[in-house]
């Protein structure tokens, strides 16, 4: 890609943003200059334009080499560069979080500006355990004993994989519970 095309394209980035007049893919835009643009503005958009039509052809794709789209993370971050990140030399270092403070309302650490995930838990218990309906069989098969149920249902059967998936403490590893503030005696 020629520096022309660049540099035009970049320009057109500027002139939308700045000049209200200028069209944001490149459209016609020295036939729609306010009567009042100054000289020296008006002298350096048709120079740029003497130097696109001498020179190769505008590009056609506003965002090709914008910047927007090239910074994307594409593959996720490494163990390796986790750590060089976190004992890495000087500013490189990942920051400790030293914006602690005290949530009024049960007494422990949180971050500033931000909910206290003690509070945020206690409140997720409450609605799971109010908003939760159990599951009723329907009447027929309430009185059904489970040999019966064996008979009627002989696929429905629960396997110790199963069983395993539905104890969650076992596998699921749980938020640490945040730290109450201890007051200091003074």
């Amino acid at each position: 890609m020629s520096s022309i095309g660049f540099s035009m394209s970049r320009f057109y980035l500027f002139a939308t943003t700045l000049l209200p007049w200028v069209k944001p893919l490149g459209g016609p835009m020295i036939g729609e200059l306010p009567k009042q643009l100054p000289e020296s503005l008006r002298k350096w958009i048709d120079q740029r334009t003497k130097k696109n039509e001498e020179g190769s052809i505008v590009e056609e794709d506003f965002f090709s080499n914008n910047g927007r789209l090239l910074a994307v993370p594409k593959k996720k971050v490494t163990h390796q560069k986790k750590r060089q990140r976190l004992y890495a030399p000087g500013k490189k270092q990942l920051k400790f979080i030293h914006e602690l403070n005290k949530c009024p309302s049960c007494g422990h650490y949180k971050r500033a500006n931000c909910l206290c995930m003690h509070c945020v838990q206690h409140v997720r218990h409450i609605w799971k355990t109010q908003t939760v309906k159990e599951r009723q069989e329907p009447s027929q098969e309430q009185e059904l004993s489970d040999l019966d149920k064996r008979i009627l249902y002989p696929g429905k059967k629960e396997t110790e994989y199963n069983k395993k998936l539905k104890d969650k403490d076992s596998y699921l590893e749980r938020r640490m519970r945040t730290l109450p503030v201890e007051e200091k005696d003074k």
